[in-house]
């Protein structure tokens, strides 16, 4: 699923035809590990070695360069045909680098920095979709009941408004059964950690002390009866059913956050990208629920945990069949 995702996403980020390059999606799917690996070993060393060992004793320096080399080519022929043609040209690709480009300033322009940002993106894009997306597939194919519902559904709308962004946000079914799985799984028990900065005093007198960190406690807020019915019970259409109330229409859409619902975060600081990542999640869904019926050969295997992270189990296998 990491594969698929890469390359969906980077049908954005990149376009054609690089997001298609197996090398290229290689490196976004470990760059990942890289930064994360590096940062668990730069937290080892006392803070005036950090940057010394960051540089020499961490892989994400080599995965820049080998970023650099996917992604330099493709930066400086845009600018080229930028300088020639202006703002404008023919076939001018609309993507994510392009619109970096069109807005970068100064030392932004370089190419090294454009690579960094792509990076970045695909660091926050990759592994929580793909994570998201399985997690979905896996309680979609142990109950292959639900697929006609959401299959009924995209049918009709990509029949009427083609594959469009309107299409996707009709998907009323898709959209709660992705909302669903995120609220019995989501990627980890605890979300929305803070580092705090100063001595801090709550409201009902609890007291945080400067250097302390705290999290919302995702995994049992989405399971809690007081915030959702049944709340231990997989109900694929719990949040369509809500939307269908007099005023509830936009409250319950899988990007909509609140104090129980809170995958993405909440406030201020609420994922910037969860637009994009349901917009890419219902499309996927769609298309497996188009084209395919799928189930699981045996019970749906028990989702793992490590630490605070939750994670589908990686050995189970889904089995495809394509429609006639």
């Amino acid at each position: 699923m990491m594969q698929v995702v890469g390359r969906v996403s980077n049908r954005v980020f990149v376009g054609l035809p690089k997001c298609r390059d197996q090398d290229y999606i290689e490196l976004n799917v470990k760059f990942t590990l890289d930064v994360v690996i590096g940062a668990l070993f730069i937290s080892l060393f006392p803070d005036f070695l950090k940057p010394f060992a960051g540089r020499y004793f961490t892989t994400v320096p080599k995965s820049i360069e080998r970023g650099v080399k996917h992604i330099g080519p493709i930066i400086s022929e845009r600018y080229e045909n930028m300088e020639k043609y202006g703002d404008n040209w023919e076939d001018k690709p609309n993507d994510m680098l392009q619109w970096l480009m069109d807005t970068a300033e100064g030392e932004e322009r370089e190419i090294r920095a454009l690579v960094m940002r792509i990076l970045t993106i695909n660091f926050a894009a990759i592994h929580t979709s793909s994570n998201s997306f399985t997690h979905a597939l896996l309680i979609l194919a142990a109950n292959p009941e639900w697929v006609k519902p959401m299959r009924e559904e995209a049918e009709e709308v990509v029949s009427r408004d083609g594959w469009s962004k309107v299409a996707i946000q009709k998907m009323r079914r898709v959209d709660s059964f992705l909302k669903e799985a995120q609220r019995m799984f989501g990627l980890g028990d605890i979300t929305m950690t803070r580092l705090a900065m100063q001595d801090f005093t709550f409201s009902d007198g609890t007291f945080v002390p400067k250097g302390s960190l705290v999290s919302a406690a995702a995994g049992p807020m989405h399971q809690d009866e007081e915030f959702y019915e049944d709340a231990e019970i997989f109900n694929p259409w719990r949040f369509v059913n809500m939307r269908e109330e007099e005023g509830e229409g936009t409250k319950h859409q899988m990007v909509t956050t609140s104090s129980e619902y809170v995958p993405f975060g909440h406030g201020r600081h609420a994922c910037p990208g969860r637009f994009f990542a349901a917009n890419e999640l219902k499309a996927m869904m769609a298309h497996v629920v188009i084209n395919y019926d799928i189930k699981l050969e045996g019970d749906l295997p028990e989702p793992k945990r490590w630490a605070q992270a939750v994670f589908p189990d990686p050995k189970a296998e889904v089995m495809f069949k394509k429609r006639e």
